[in-house]
């Protein structure tokens, strides 16, 4: 009786030993999930404005006196562990067509290359000089209360720089990435929308050869 009960206390734990070494594993393959995760920048919109919009500015005459547009564009590394090198930042602003539900192209800007380190926000504030918006209706809009819609488009490629692990340096693959959101804007000539918005992935293509560690790439 005695013998049986020092296999059983010794086998009990045993089972708690490999359920420790089990739940240490897969902890341990947790924080490597977590750490060694590459994600894709984050991009938004933190301020867009449109000065012709401000019914403040409106002349007696109702000319436009200022087309042109000023954005805040910002970019964050979610990463722990990569730096991220950027490509020249395409931007290109568009007009809604409510009526038709259709958008127009009204200006573009390219912002240089940079390279941001690991977690870091970057900030760009770019200003355009739009064309062929239809100011008048736009201007319809907000005066009565609604709301006139641009939309961006940001569109770049990016390199990634481990920081934990220098023998791989940079990483010669390069991610394409295109983003967009649409922006309302109120009769104050800014976005109606407190908070950034956030631009949303179009497309995000490998160019090249990509190992696994990109598999878990998201945005």
């Amino acid at each position: 009786m005695g013998f049986g009960c020092v296999v059983s206390r010794w086998c009990a734990i045993q089972a708690c030993l490999i359920l420790f070494i089990l739940l240490c594993i897969s902890f341990g393959f947790f924080l490597n999930w977590v750490w060694f995760r590459t994600y894709l920048p984050s991009i938004s919109i933190e301020k867009f404005g449109v000065p012709a919009l401000n019914k403040t500015s409106y002349g007696t005459s109702n000319n436009i006196i200022d087309p042109t547009i000023t954005f805040n564009l910002r970019l964050k590394n979610e990463n722990l562990n990569d730096g991220i090198f950027y490509d020249d930042v395409k931007v290109n602003l568009y007009y809604y067509h409510a009526n038709t539900s259709t958008y127009s192209p009204i200006g573009n800007i390219s912002i240089p290359a940079f390279y941001q380190g690991f977690h870091k926000k970057a900030h760009r504030v770019e200003s355009i000089p739009s064309y062929g918006v239809p100011w008048d209706i736009a201007k319809f809009e907000v005066l009565n209360g609604n709301t006139t819609t641009f939309r961006v488009d940001v569109h770049t490629r990016i390199r990634f720089k481990s920081l934990i692990l220098p023998f791989t340096s940079t990483r010669r693959e390069r991610y394409t990435i295109g983003v967009g959101g649409n922006i309302p804007d109120n009769d104050q000539g800014i976005k109606s929308v407190k908070k950034g918005l956030r631009l949303f992935a179009d497309y995000a293509i490998c160019i090249g050869a990509c190992d696994f560690s990109f598999a878990s790439l998201v945005m």
